[in-house]
C-alpha cells in the first residue's frame, strides 16, 4: 500500500475517533460517579484506628515522600530530555503531568493490589501539603516563574473523593453491624462491596475515556509519542519504587502502597497551572490530558504484576499493626459466628 494511502487511512481513523470522543464528552459525569463509588467501596472497611496507627510508620513514609518528591521529578525530567527534547511543548506537558502525586486515586490501585490502605490514607496529608509547597518550586525551575497551585481545587477533591466516601462507608458499616450483626456485615455485605467496586471501576474506566476531548488536531505521531513516554514513565517508576521497597525490606503490603502512591499522578492539580504558565502553548495542556488515558490501563496492569510478585518473591513479615488489624478482624468474624 502506498505511503500516502496509509497516511490518509490514519487521518480518517483519527477523525472518526475524534468525532466519537466529541459525542461522548457529555458522559463526563460518569467519572465523578464512578470515582465516588469506587472510593466508597475501598473505604467501606477501613478502620479509623488503623489510619491513626499508620501515621507512626516513619521509615515507609519517609521512603514514599523522598521517592515522590525527589526522585520522581528528576526521573520525569530526564525521561523527557531523552525522548522529547526536540518537542519542548510536549516535554513540558509530560513533565507537568508527572510532577504531582495523586491525592486519593492511588488508594484504588493499592486496594486492588492488596496493599496497606490505612497507611495510604495516612500518606494523603503529606502528599497534599508537599505538592502545594513544591509545585511552584518545580515550575520555577521549569518555566522560570512561580505559579501558585489552586488549593481550593485540591481541598474539594479530598473532601468529595476521600473524606466523604470514608465517612459514608464508616457510617453504613456501623449501621449494618447494629441492624444485621457482624456476621452479615463482614460476610454478604463485604462480598457485595467487592461487586460494587468491580462495576464502579468499569463505570470509571468508561467515564475517563469518554470525558477526554478530541485529539484529532494533535496528529497520530505526537499522540503515539506522548503515550510511549508516559507508559515508560509508569513502568520505570514502578521498577524504582519496587526496588526501594525491596531494598529497605518493606513487607508486601507496604511495598504495594509505596508503588502506587508514587506511580499514580494528580493531573487535575496542574491543568489550571498549565493554562496560566503556558498560555499560547496548547500542546502542553493536551499532553497533560492524554496522561489519564494512559495511566488507568497501565496502573491496572501493574496491579496484576504486583499481585503476581506477591507469590513469586519472598517478603519480610508484615508490620505489627497490620498483623494485629487482620487478627482483630478475624476475631470479630469468629465472635459473631
Amino acid at each position: 500500500m502506498p505511503a500516502l494511502a496509509v497516511v490518509e487511512d490514519l487521518q480518517v481513523f483519527e477523525d472518526r475517533v475524534g468525532e466519537l470522543a466529541g459525542r461522548l464528552t457529555g458522559l463526563s459525569w460518569l467519572v465523578h460517579v464512578g470515582l465516588f463509588l469506587v472510593m466508597f467501596a475501598v473505604m467501606a472497611f477501613v478502620e479509623i484506628k488503623d489510619v491513626a496507627v499508620a501515621f507512626r510508620k516513619v521509615k515507609p513514609t519517609a521512603l514514599a515522600l523522598v521517592t515522590n518528591f525527589v526522585f520522581t521529578p528528576l526521573f520525569a525530567w530526564t525521561l523527557g530530555w531523552l525522548i522529547l527534547r526536540h518537542y519542548p511543548d510536549l516535554w513540558a506537558g509530560v513533565v507537568l503531568y508527572t510532577l504531582t502525586p495523586c491525592i486519593g486515586w492511588y488508594l484504588i490501585f493499592t486496594d486492588l493490589a492488596g496493599g496497606d490502605v490505612p497507611w495510604g490514607v495516612a500518606l494523603l496529608p503529606w502528599n497534599f501539603v508537599l505538592q502545594i509547597v513544591l509545585l511552584p518550586v518545580y515550575l520555577w525551575f521549569l518555566v522560570g516563574k512561580v505559579v501558585p497551585i489552586d488549593a481550593l481545587t485540591l481541598f474539594g477533591s479530598i473532601g468529595l473523593y476521600l473524606l466523604a466516601p470514608l465517612a459514608v462507608g464508616y457510617a453504613v458499616r456501623l449501621s449494618l453491624i447494629r441492624l444485621r450483626g457482624n456476621e452479615w456485615t463482614y460476610g454478604p455485605y463485604r462480598h457485595a462491596i467487592g461487586e460494587v467496586k468491580l462495576w464502579a471501576l468499569v463505570l470509571l474506566i468508561v467515564g475517563v475515556f469518554a470525558s477526554q476531548p478530541t485529539l484529532s488536531g494533535l496528529g497520530v505521531a505526537r499522540i503515539t509519542l506522548i503515550i510511549a513516554v508516559i507508559t515508560l514513565f509508569f513502568m520505570g517508576l514502578f521498577a524504582l519504587s519496587l526496588s526501594v521497597g525491596r531494598g529497605f525490606k518493606l513487607g508486601y503490603a507496604d511495598t504495594a502502597t509505596l508503588v502506587f502512591t508514587t506511580t499514580a499522578r494528580n493531573s487535575e492539580s496542574v491543568i489550571g497551572v498549565a493554562a496560566i504558565a503556558f498560555a499560547g502553548h496548547p500542546l502542553v495542556l493536551i499532553a497533560i490530558l492524554v496522561g489519564p488515558i494512559v495511566e488507568l490501563p497501565v496502573l491496572l496492569a501493574l496491579t496484576r504484576v504486583m499481585i503476581a510478585l506477591r507469590s513469586r518473591l519472598r517478603w519480610p513479615t508484615p508490620s505489627a499493626y497490620r498483623a494485629a488489624s487482620e487478627a482483630s478482624g478475624d476475631q470479630q468474624v469468629r465472635a459473631s459466628s
